[in-house]
């Protein structure tokens, strides 16, 4: 469903997530004092954050959910609810290279990383976090320098969403699948659907969004093998 495969018949890969006309949608994790301090201005800033450290986010909400813990890990409780406008987003993705694991010189390029890890299921669980998809990977955007002051002053929107990732931790607990549904439906859950970032073709062969070496990369890394229920 959401793989696709070029002419080559390797697969490129899909930034999925949640969006509108106005822009896309990201998580972060922060500790109290970062989070309080961004939802009262609206943007990142203040004592206790520094705006040019490589820091990551994610427009998977289980992806964030099961990195975080759920927002229980240390300097993690509060999970934030970001928007970039779709111009902001592809300014941050024309500066990032893919992280591939043994390509070592792309690592070290740019101010701005992208990360393709296997997905995660935020409609069921196993063993008290969302359930690892096969055959899926989700993206991970990093960024760092002049890169991660831009991004800290772009959103559009800051919302707090930790009481939500408390209820579905609450639910993703429970031992039956049928009880775990029945908790996720009624949740407001976003929407996550395939997105097209606003970049020119090369930054998305670069990246793996479209057929090239970088795709051809990530799919012979293949992925870990997953329990079926």
């Amino acid at each position: 469903m959401r793989k696709t495969r070029s002419s080559n018949d390797y697969m490129v890969q899909e930034f999925i997530g949640q969006w509108d006309d106005e822009g896309v949608f990201v998580y972060q994790a922060f500790n109290r004092e970062i989070a309080d301090w961004a939802l009262m201005h609206q943007k990142f800033g203040g004592p206790n954050f520094n705006p040019t450290r490589m820091t990551w986010f994610k427009p998977s909400l289980a992806w964030m959910l099961y990195r975080a813990g759920y927002g229980r890990k240390p300097n993690q409780q509060k999970i934030l609810k970001i928007k970039l406008s779709h111009e902001d987003l592809a300014t941050i993705l024309s500066q990032c290279y893919c992280t591939i694991h043994g390509e070592k010189g792309l690592k070290m390029k740019g101010e701005g990383r992208v990360q393709w890890d296997p997905s995660r299921d935020l409609y069921s669980a196993r063993d008290g976090v969302p359930r690892k998809l096969s055959g899926l990977r989700a993206i991970q955007i990093g960024v760092s320098g002049s890169l991660s002051e831009f991004y800290a002053g772009s959103p559009l929107s800051i919302e707090d969403v930790t009481e939500l990732a408390h209820r579905v931790a609450e639910a993703h607990g429970q031992a039956s699948p049928k009880v775990v549904k029945d908790m996720m439906d009624e949740f407001d859950l976003p929407e996550e659907r395939t997105y097209y970032p606003r970049c020119e073709r090369d930054v998305l062969i670069r990246l793996g969004m479209m057929p090239g070496e970088t795709a051809k990369s990530i799919a012979q890394i293949g992925f870990p093998s997953v329990k079926k229920s």
